[in-house]
């Protein structure tokens, strides 16, 4: 940054740049645990440790994605501040990409099907909830501080529909790997 670039303009590359590498991290981070997942041969005993891990994983990850969700239906519903949103969806991210991450671990002992359509669906959902969780942060990040203050009604258009899109593709995302992990384990 020089004395003639604005502000606003570098924070903004920075944070692209940022984003760039949490989406390369994220892409990368999926292939190695589909490597992982053809080349592991677990016994019954590390299958059972990994299936309660990744149980227990499923509960921590989605179950705070469910709860930002629902403060984000609070504040639609006037019952809570779009400042109260963004601080709690701030502080549930680490409980998010813990839950996902243990997911993406434990998931590597559970032995998947790779000959099955349902395991590029379910690791395809997987991929599409994660690459969420980055737009998803990047859009809590990138919103003005003066915003935070306000009402969602005060929000542009283009804001309400970004931050629709994230909740719903979250939401069809998740559900869709849980209902697929389900039906087929």
């Amino acid at each position: 940054m020089n004395a003639h670039t604005p502000h606003h303009h570098y924070c903004g590359t920075h944070d692209l740049h940022r984003t760039v590498r949490r989406v390369a991290a994220v892409c990368i981070g999926w292939y190695a645990v589909i490597l992982v997942s053809q080349q592991a041969h677990p016994g019954p005993d590390v299958r059972t440790a990994a299936l309660g891990v990744h149980l227990l994983s499923l509960a921590v990850g989605f179950g705070a994605v469910l709860a930002v969700d629902g403060m984000g239906l609070a504040v639609l519903a006037g019952r809570a501040r779009l400042a109260t949103l963004l601080a709690f969806s701030a502080r549930a991210e680490w409980l998010i990409w813990s839950g996902f991450l243990g997911l993406a671990v434990s998931g590597t002992a559970l032995r998947p099907d790779f000959g099955d359509r349902w395991t590029a669906v379910n690791l395809t959902a997987a991929l599409v909830a994660a690459l969420n969780g980055v737009f998803a942060h990047r859009l809590r990040t990138t919103l003005p501080a003066t915003t935070a203050a306000s009402t969602w009604r005060d929000l542009p258009a283009s804001y309400l529909w970004r931050a629709s899109a994230a909740a719903v593709v979250s939401q069809v995302a998740w559900w869709t790997s849980i209902l697929i992990g389900t039906l087929t384990s």
